[in-house]
């Protein structure tokens, strides 16, 4: 605690109430009797709702006259200080700064020769933690004016200040400004440290600080993105309150220009995040600036430049910074721009913290009277919640010297997935006429557990005054088990034709032979881990930076159901006779509220009613692998100097960055088909399960002829058991099948490398107090590597006695496979490419809360790895080769982006951006002759080459307007005054449609933080996107969530999420243009429903 005479003695005194339009123009009656003015100032503040900033030492010892009467603030001013040493020295509209006439007489008089140094910390001592990008000005003895903003710690440091009595102000939005005057001695650093309070106190006699309003995170924001010269949008973890799974890219879609992939596999789960109309590839994820590591096996090599959130959790992350526009000290590979995410560090508080946290999450189908729910076999049974855990330490241990955050977290969240999947046809037929009909009904319900594990270690030493030393470390592993059970019905509405309307009011006419539904129940674990470790370190002395850092950052991505869960992974389909009938409501082309009702055939619940294909295949596992690992270091220098009087910051640095992939998928080495004694029916008795299905939040409802909804299924666990008790069963078919042993050995893997060298230089000037620009250069050296198969020609596997197919040049047996392409080493095919990339960028500040910014920079998209390595596919009847381009060369983007901002106290800005992508070089598949592809091998003269290549002519461009906003109400009255409101509105125009990008998107929030509540209603919308050519799009979409807490104790508190507030749904919606026999209007195919899911929990801070 601080105490008022050591605030008082730190000689400033800042008086603010009133944090919205400027009062001085307004009549208001003033009662202010003479007094001592360290009290009367605070008391004309008050009545004037006013801000005044003044030096304690100044108004010690001064009395004030009485005043009284109507008059406006300034007037009320003027006859307050009339015939005392005090006079006003600035008044900006918003604040008033008073100063004594001898004090700067003193001042003059102490000047002397020589130069020192100024430091210091700001704290905000009531959450004690450090404020960074503070702005800090300086008036020194020589009356040059100086401004720098605090770093890391919320530490300033200014060097080369004159000998004298300097006058230091601090701002910082959301606080109220702090003065103070301090002598400077040649040769010497004086120290000076702030304690910011925060506006809504009222300040006693012996109070330094009197202040008004309230700062949150989203004070920090706006400050690091003020000081910033890139355009970005900065949060705190803290922002939007807690985020059910903790996943960061939950946190991260509410921000401005972000859409997501949420609704590509419907659970509403972020794996990917899109900005500013540019898919996933296109943007850079950095950890504390450094390259991170993100793989996922589901995309294979064809998505190798996109990073999966599903690793990260938010438990070790300080604050997510998106940068829309990029300068020459960082990677050039984001044309859509980079996020930035910033991990805790222990010199950013004061003192020791440990958070501990317990809670659990839950979902609304576990509540109901169904027992359906968990992926295991059984179901979850009565369970309700599931565990979920934090621990956080931090501390500053011997004498501020070493600073440690460690963390550990765990999450479980469960959430239903139900998709209802339309197969259609505008294809008339005599029995069935009519433009469109339903042919198949596809339901399927996923139950996904997706489990999250954190570790972080971070490390600060300060091995001297000006060199510190770091660590960064963190460890993620995150798992989802899924267990999935689908059911087709199909209609035979073109061929056997339907009673009643083949889209709305389906009654089947199928052969009493007819397979009419097909099932397939699966089991899968995807399992994720990566780790990185930054070591760095900084050193700082006078106008000199160093700063350097070596990285490491894995990733790996695979599928074990078998290992993990002790299930195989999935059946053949399963097929049953009957008609039914298929009813939802009339005219609504949107709805897929489905009521199936058997009406003849076996009893769907029957095993004994289910055919087996033969051979019945079992997959007793699934073996998609993907890793990716980065490796490197770099090198930055900054030197700050004066030109005459302005300063000039230059920068320059090296990077070197080794990036290896590797893929694989050996799926089909757990291949087996049944061979055993058992009939159909009874290893279907034998391995069904007791679990239920349910499609009931999508409205559907299936009922066999017995009127159960229990539908048979069989169990992906029995089924695994059922092998190990009896491997006789079951027959390998890997070994006898050419093409799996193709596939797993040859055709499913990928081993690529990537190495990036290199260097930039910029320099930062600002030439005025309202102008400030920047301009750089990068040079960056890419080097390819992919190791592959080095196959032998036909002739040459013919002329060894293997049969070889004439349609596609491969052998046709495992050994000829075996020689064609394991005979000989493997071979490194190599590519390079050098690029230059200028940046450059301007801020304008029109007052003190009006900034334009203008951003330009070139970037780079590299190929993606499917696209540079691989084995040539020759389909010797067609004369067609389909094959890898090792010397595929990049996209070049040329970026422009424009902000002007308006900044508000006490915490609040509106901003309206525009900004143009030009793409050129696009990545597209083309049809090649030999000479043009580059093949000498005379064989395949006459072939045509398939493969990608950078498109030549006109760039495309994707234009778009962001309009955000965020405002603290805190002018209103009481309880008002704790609201908050952030949103934003984007829209994107692309030159030609971009699949699966938003064109809209938009998000409100809306918080409230009053004592020891807080409450934030978060929501985000997404307008149509195209989901194919089809054209298909998925429908606008609004995602909201609700979180809370209510502190019970003083270090204790109670928290609550809940995610999908609204229970909505994602709908795929066909253009009812492509239906050319008839008029037919937008119709559904796919719908897609996630249900609601939440968590509650207690939080202790000691």
């Amino acid at each position: 605690m601080i105490s008022r005479n050591s605030v008082l003695s730190s000689t400033a005194i800042i008086v603010a109430l009133a944090a919205s339009a400027p009062a001085h123009a307004e009549a208001r009656t003033f009662d202010i009797p003479a007094q001592l003015a360290v009290r009367a100032i605070p008391e004309l503040a008050r009545q004037a709702r006013i801000q005044i900033v003044a030096s304690a030492r100044d108004l010690h010892g001064v009395r004030t006259p009485a005043i009284k009467g109507t008059m406006d603030a300034r007037e009320a001013l003027r006859r307050l200080i009339v015939g005392t040493p005090l006079q006003i020295v600035s008044d900006d509209g918003q604040v008033v700064t008073l100063r004594s006439r001898r004090t700067s007489q003193t001042s003059q008089s102490e000047q002397v020769a020589g130069k020192g140094a100024i430091s210091g910390q700001v704290i905000d001592p009531a959450t004690k933690e450090y404020l960074r990008d503070a702005i800090v000005e300086v008036t020194t003895a020589d009356g040059e004016k100086r401004k720098i903003t605090t770093g890391e710690g919320g530490e300033y440091r200014l060097a080369d200040v004159p000998a004298g009595t300097a006058e230091i102000i601090v701002r910082y939005t959301g606080y109220a400004d702090q003065n103070a005057s301090i002598r400077v001695s040649a040769g010497q650093t004086a120290q000076q440290d702030f304690a910011l309070s925060r506006r809504g106190e009222t300040a006693g006699e012996d109070a330094e600080i009197v202040v008004v309003g309230v700062v949150e995170g989203d004070a920090r924001a706006i400050m690091s993105q003020r000081k910033s010269m890139d355009i970005k949008n900065s949060l705190s973890a803290e922002s939007y309150g807690d985020i059910s799974d903790g996943n960061p890219g939950e946190f991260i879609k509410y921000m401005p220009g972000v859409d997501t992939d949420a609704d590509g596999d419907g659970d509403g789960t972020v794996r990917n995040i899109k900005l500013r109309g540019l898919p996933s590839e296109y943007t850079a994820v950095t950890l504390n600036g450094v390259g991170l590591s993100g793989i996922d096996a589901s995309g294979g090599a064809g998505g190798s430049r996109t990073f999966s959130f599903e690793q990260l959790s938010l438990s070790s992350i300080d604050s997510i910074e998106i940068s829309k526009t990029i300068s020459a000290d960082v990677d050039a590979n984001a044309p859509a721009g980079t996020i930035n995410i910033k991990t805790k560090r222990a010199f950013d508080r004061k003192g020791r913290r440990i958070v501990l946290q317990a809670g659990a999450s839950t979902h609304a189908d576990l509540w109901d009277d169904k027992k359906r729910t968990g992926p295991g076999e059984g179901g979850y049974g009565s369970k309700k919640f599931l565990p979920n855990w934090q621990v956080e330490y931090s501390d500053v241990l011997f004498g501020r010297r070493l600073g440690v955050v460690a963390s550990v977290s765990q999450s479980t969240l469960y959430l239903e997935h139900e998709q209802t999947t339309l197969g259609r046809s505008g294809a008339p037929t005599a029995i069935s006429p009519e433009p469109l009909a339903i042919t198949t009904i596809e339901t399927q319900m996923d139950t996904r557990e997706i489990s999250r594990l954190s570790a972080s270690l971070n490390l600060d030493f300060k091995a001297s005054d000006k060199l510190v030393l770091s660590v960064a470390s963190i460890y993620n592993k995150s798992g989802i088990w899924t267990g999935s059970t689908a059911y087709k019905f199909t209609t035979g509405a073109r061929t056997r034709g339907v009673i009643g309307d083949p889209v709305f009011d389906i009654t089947t006419q199928q052969a009493a032979t007819a397979a009419t539904v097909s099932m397939q129940n699966s089991l899968n674990v995807k399992d994720s881990n990566g780790k990185t470790i930054i070591p760095s370190f900084s050193y700082e002395n006078g106008r000199l930076t160093i700063e350097g850092n070596g990285f490491y950052s894995d990733s790996v991505s695979t599928y074990d159901p078998q290992g993990k869960k002790d299930s195989a992974y999935v059946l053949s389909a399963l097929t049953a006779r009957g008609n039914f009938s298929a009813r939802r409501e009339p005219g609504n082309l949107l709805g897929e509220a489905w009521q199936i009702q058997q009406i003849s055939g076996g009893d769907w619940t029957d095993p004994a009613s289910f055919s087996a294909p033969n051979p019945l295949i079992l997959r007793l596992n699934d073996g998609p692998y993907a890793k990716q690992t980065l490796r490197g270091g770099a090198l930055n220098v900054t030197y700050r100097v004066d030109f005459g009087s302005v300063p000039v910051t230059f920068k320059t640095g090296v990077k070197n960055q080794r990036t290896e992939w590797l893929y694989k998928d050996d799926t089909d080495l757990s291949r087996y088909k049944y061979v055993g004694p058992l009939s159909t029916a009874e290893l279907l008795a034998r391995i069904q399960s007791s679990n239920q299905v349910s499609f009931a939040d999508s409205g559907i409802s299936i009922h066999s002829i017995s009127g159960s909804e229990n539908l048979y299924m069989p169990s992906d666990y029995k089924l695994l058991q059922l092998y190990r008790e009896h491997p006789e069963y079951w027959t390998a078919t890997t070994a006898t099948t050419p093409t799996e042993w193709y596939g797993v050995h040859v055709g499913n893997n990928r081993q690529f490398s990537e190495e990036t060298n290199a260097a930039y230089f910029m320099a930062t000037a600002e030439p005025t107090d309202k102008l400030k620009v920047r301009a750089g250069l990068r040079w960056e050296r890419t080097q390819t590597s992919a190791l592959e198969v080095d196959a032998l020609s036909a002739q040459e596997v013919a002329a060894a006695g293997f049969p070889v197919s004439a349609s596609t040049g491969q052998a046709t047996t495992i050994p000829g496979l075996e020689y064609q392409y394991l005979s000989r080493p493997k071979v490194e095919r190599k590519g390079q490419y050098d690029h230059l990339f200028p940046s450059a960028s301007i801020k304008y500040s029109f007052t003190r809360n009006t900034d334009l910014q203008i951003g330009y920079s070139r970037t780079i998209r590299r190929p993606e790895v499917a696209d540079l390595t691989g084995i040539w596919s020759i389909d010797d009847l067609n004369k067609v080769i389909r094959a890898p381009n090792p010397g595929l060369k990049p996209e070049m983007s040329d970026n422009i982006s424009v902000r002007l901002a308006q900044y508000f106290e006490p915490v609040g800005l509106v901003a309206i951006n525009y900004y143009q992508n030009r793409v050129k070089g696009l990545f597209q598949a083309q049809e090649l002759t030999a000479e043009e592809f580059g093949n000498t091998d005379p064989t395949y003269a006459d072939y045509t080459f398939r493969t990608t290549t950078t498109v030549g002519g006109q760039a495309i461009n994707i234009r778009g307007w962001e309009f955000e906003f965020n405002h603290a109400l805190s002018y209103l009255p009481s309880p008002l005054d704790g609201l908050s409101v952030r949103g934003s509105l984007s829209m994107n125009y692309p030159d030609v449609p971009i699949v699966g990008v938003a064109d809209k998107m938009g998000s409100l929030s809306l918080s409230y933080r009053k004592g020891p509540v807080k409450l934030f209603l978060n929501s985000a919308w997404t307008g149509k996107k195209y989901r194919s050519t089809t054209p298909s799009y998925y429908d606008e979409f609004w995602d909201v969530s609700l979180s809370g807490s209510v502190a019970v104790r003083r270090n204790i508190e109670s928290f609550f999420s809940i995610r999908n507030l609204l229970n909505s749904a994602r709908n795929v919606i066909v253009d009812g243009s492509t239906v050319t026999s008839g008029p037919v209007g937008d119709y559904s195919a796919v719908y897609l429903k996630a249900g609601v899911s939440g968590t509650i929990g207690l939080r202790a801070r000691f």
